[in-house]
């Protein structure tokens, strides 16, 4: 009798366990949960704004109901940002880095699974990659930068990497990647000369910007070039 009353409460305590998981609205995965933030970051002009996917330069930060810290999304040198394991509660989404703040949007991840969001922004400043004129190991990079927001520009360099989206944080690597930085001071057009490049080799060309007050580069769109 003991064994069939055991035997009856174990029964009981599964068909509630499975009903219980069953009626769970959401399921969690290996990962987190499914849902999906992505978009572009651009400026008013309809111009990506570029980030470094190396460091919290620009990123879009989304704080859940309830929760102490944000969920920090980098945005990449392309622009682009994108998080596909978002929990399904209610978050305010804002952008933090070297731009003009702008002001919180929300959205409920319960409901809306995916959202696809371009954010409008005004960058510190706005750096601008040219041309590049390649001459045996050598290149020239003609270059525009302009300061936006009442900012002023404290410092700029051009970048000329093996790797993509170079920036003030990506240094050399070994044999993985090298990195070449020319300064080019408060100026804000001009042509600057990189050389030592090795012939065969690919670089990508980038300007990052320092603006007043700000500890974080704006960075240019990017070049590619095979001397």
């Amino acid at each position: 009798m003991k064994n069939i009353n055991s035997n009856l409460k174990l029964f009981v305590l599964l068909v509630f366990l499975m009903a219980t998981m069953l009626n769970c609205e959401y399921q969690k995965t290996d990962f987190g949960y499914d849902g999906t933030i992505k978009g572009v970051v651009k400026d008013s002009e309809g111009n990506p704004v570029y980030g470094d996917i190396l460091v919290n330069d620009i990123v879009v930060n989304l704080l859940g109901e309830g929760d102490q810290q944000a969920i920090q999304v980098r945005v990449d040198g392309a622009g682009e940002f994108m998080n596909t394991k978002i929990f399904p509660k209610q978050y305010q989404i804002y952008i933090t880095g070297p731009v003009v703040p702008i002001d919180p949007i929300t959205n409920d991840f319960s409901t809306t699974t995916e959202l696809v969001k371009d954010f409008v922004v005004t960058p510190f400043i706005t750096p601008k990659a040219i041309k590049a004129t390649v001459t045996g190991t050598s290149v020239a990079v003609e270059y525009a930068i302009v300061a936006n927001a009442g900012k002023t520009i404290t410092k700029s360099e051009i970048y000329c990497s093996t790797a993509k989206y170079p920036t003030a944080s990506i240094g050399n690597y070994g044999k993985t990647y090298v990195t070449k930085t020319a300064g080019l001071g408060t100026a804000v057009s001009g042509t600057a000369t990189i050389t030592g490049l090795e012939t065969g080799k690919r670089y990508y060309i980038r300007v990052g910007s320092l603006a007043s007050g700000s500890t974080l580069f704006n960075y240019s769109n990017q070049i590619m070039i095979t001397p």
